[in-house]
Order: C-alpha cells, then sequence, then structure tokens
C-alpha cells in the first residue's frame, strides 16, 4: 500500500507534509498575484515596486553584466530580492532612487527596468 494511503502514522506525516506544502505553495502564487500582479513562475514581472515608485520592465532584450554596469554607470550592487526569489541589482550614486533596476536571471543576464516616470 502507498505510503500516502497508509492508516498508520508514516502515512499521517506524509500527508501532512503534502497538505503543507501545497498550502505554501497556494498561498505564495496568491500573494505574487495580488502585490507583484505577475505568477510565481516568471522571473520577468512587467513592474517592480521599488523606493516608492513603480519601475517596468523594458522591451529591449536580456543584457550580459558588463552592459548593466555601463548602462547603471557603476557597479551594481544588490537592493532587495525579486518575487520569485533572485537579486534585483542597482546602482545608487546618491542617495536618490536609480534611474534603471536590473533582475538578475542568469548567471551574468539581466532583464532591465526603467523607472516609471521615464
Amino acid at each position: 500500500m502507498s505510503p500516502i494511503l497508509a492508516p498508520g502514522r508514516a502515512g499521517n506525516f506524509i500527508r501532512a507534509l503534502f497538505i503543507i506544502l501545497l498550502l505554501v505553495l497556494l498561498m505564495r502564487t496568491v500573494y505574487l498575484m495580488w502585490f507583484f500582479r505577475t505568477p510565481a513562475w516568471t522571473s520577468r514581472p512587467d513592474e517592480i515596486r521599488y523606493c516608492g515608485g513603480w519601475y517596468k520592465r523594458s522591451d529591449e532584450l536580456d543584457i550580459a553584466g558588463s552592459r548593466a554596469r555601463q548602462m547603471a554607470g557603476g557597479s551594481l550592487k544588490e537592493v532587495r530580492r525579486s518575487p520569485v526569489f533572485r537579486p534585483i541589482m542597482a546602482y545608487r550614486p546618491t542617495s536618490d532612487c536609480p534611474r534603471y533596476l536590473f533582475a538578475r536571471i542568469g548567471k551574468d543576464v539581466f532583464v532591465i527596468y526603467r523607472a516609471a516616470d521615464d
């Protein structure tokens, strides 16, 4: 008999773990859809909220780290985590909010986000 269907302690424990996992995945998806307006399975949401404003994803192709550093005008520093647990990078030359944000989607591949008021 399958341990999931077993009436003993092991079956109950495995069933409880599956239910908890299912609830965590469901609630994470609901939260991401509500706050970030993006499903949990994408690493490229259309908008990111940061620094009190919204940043919209650029239509440009994904760029390499060297190009991202060139656009930012300096080294990239991690400023927060994205909705799918990938770092959001930005260059902050002053205390102002950065013009561009870069979301890491690969080892050295980034998606560009531009401040919405640009």
